[in-house]
C-alpha cells in the first residue's frame, strides 16, 4: 500500500523485499550492543550543546517542542508551518528536513526500512554532512555561555544519527537526546488517521524511529513519555529544564508561558480505546519502555531488550 506524508515526507511504497514491517537497524552491520555515548555534561555552558528530538511521528515531538521552546530552547526561524494534521504546527526544523529527505533520496532508501550497509561512507552521506555543518556553524557561532541552548527534530534523524554524531564530535558539540514516548497504539490509530497507512506501516515506523533512537545514542536519552504531560506538567517541564540546560519554569516570571496554554485537556486522548499491537517486536520494545522515565533509568537492562531484537532479526 502506497501512502504519502502530506508533503513533508516523500511517498511511502513497499521496499524491494515486499515487507513494509519489522527491524529498526541494518541487521547485517550490527553484531553485539554499541557501546554507550558518554553521558550528557551537565555541567557544560548551555551554549555549546545541542538539543536534539528524537521519536516517531505522534508521539508528542511538536508538543516537546513547543515546551521546550517556551523554557527558553533557541529554535530556527525557518519551521515548518501547521497542517491538517498538526494545526499548531510541527515545529521542524525546514532546512534540516530537506537535508535529510534529499539525502534518503539520493541513498535511494526505501522509509522506514534499513539504509543500505554503506550509507555512512557513501558520497551523498558526505554531501549532506556538509550541508548540516555550512548550516550549524553561522547558528552556533555566536553562543556564548549566556546564550539559550538550541534545538531541532525532524523524524528521519533517528536513521541518521551516527552521521549527526560524527557532526557533533568535529564541532565539539555535547549533544542532549530526548526521546519523545506515547503508547505505541496511540500511535498507530494517530498515524493511520493522519496519514491514510496501513497499521502494518505505523507500527514500523514505531518501530523503526523508537528502535534507531535508543540503539544509535546507547539509551543515552531522556525519556518523555506524552500522557504524563497531563498527570505532572510541572514535575515534568522542571525536569526537561534540568537536562537540557534550561531555565526551571517560574510561574512569577512574566515571559514564561503558563503551561497550561501548551497542554490542554483536548490533547489528552490516553482515556480512548488502544488498538493492540500486531508486532512481537514492537510489544517487546514497548514493554521494555513502559517503566523507563527520565534519565534514570537502568539503560543497561532497556539496551539488553534492544540487543534481543537485534540477534532476532539476525537469525530470520
Amino acid at each position: 500500500m502506497a501512502w504519502a506524508r502530506k508533503g513533508r515526507e516523500f511517498e511511502h511504497k513497499t521496499g524491494p523485499s515486499g515487507n513494509t514491517g519489522g527491524l529498526f537497524y541494518n541487521a547485517a552491520t550490527m553484531s553485539t550492543v554499541p557501546s554507550a555515548p558518554s553521558a550528557p555534561d551537565l555541567s557544560r555552558p548551555p551554549g555549546r550543546a545541542v538539543i536534539v528530538v528524537l521519536g516517531a511521528g505522534r508521539s508528542g515531538t511538536s508538543l516537546l517542542m513547543q515546551v521546550l521552546a517556551a523554557l527558553g530552547m533557541a529554535v530556527s526561524e525557518r519551521l515548518i508551518g501547521a497542517g491538517r494534521d498538526n494545526p499548531r504546527g510541527h515545529f521542524e526544523d525546514a532546512p534540516i528536513v530537506r537535508i535529510q529527505a534529499d539525502l534518503l533520496r539520493r541513498l535511494d532508501a526505501w522509509p522506514y526500512h534499513p539504509l543500505p550497509p554503506d550509507w555512512l561512507d557513501h558520497p551523498a552521506t558526505a554531501t549532506a554532512e556538509q550541508a548540516l555543518e555550512d548550516l550549524l556553524r553561522p547558528r552556533l557561532g555566536g553562543q556564548d555561555e549566556a546564550s539559550a541552548p538550541w534545538g531541532f527534530k525532524d523524524p528521519r534523524t533517528a536513521a541518521f544519527l551516527p552521521m549527526w554524531q560524527r557532526l557533533f564530535d568535529r564541532l565539539g558539540i555535547a549533544p542532549r537526546y530526548l526521546l519523545a514516548l506515547r503508547d505505541p497504539g496511540s500511535v498507530v490509530q494517530s498515524f493511520m488517521a493522519a496519514y491514510g497507512a496501513g497499521a502494518d506501516e505505523a507500527e514500523s515506523v514505531w518501530l523503526r524511529r523508537t528502535g534507531d533512537a535508543l540503539w544509535h545514542t546507547g539509551a543515552r536519552c531522556h525519556l518523555v513519555h506524552y500522557e504524563d504531560w497531563f498527570r505532572r506538567p510541572a514535575a515534568m517541564a522542571a525536569d526537561l529544564a534540568r537536562f537540557a540546560g534550561l531555565a526551571a519554569p517560574d510561574p512569577a516570571r512574566p515571559s514564561d508561558p503558563p503551561l497550561e496554554t501548551l497542554i490542554r485537556p483536548d490533547l489528552d486522548r490516553s482515556g480512548r480505546r488502544r488498538a493492540g499491537l500486531a508486532n512481537a517486536e514492537a510489544r517487546a520494545l514497548a514493554r521494555a519502555l513502559e517503566d523507563c522515565r527520565g534519565d534514570d533509568f537502568d539503560r543497561n537492562r532497556l539496551l539488553e531488550r534492544v540487543a534481543e531484537r537485534v540477534a532476532r532479526a539476525r537469525r530470520t
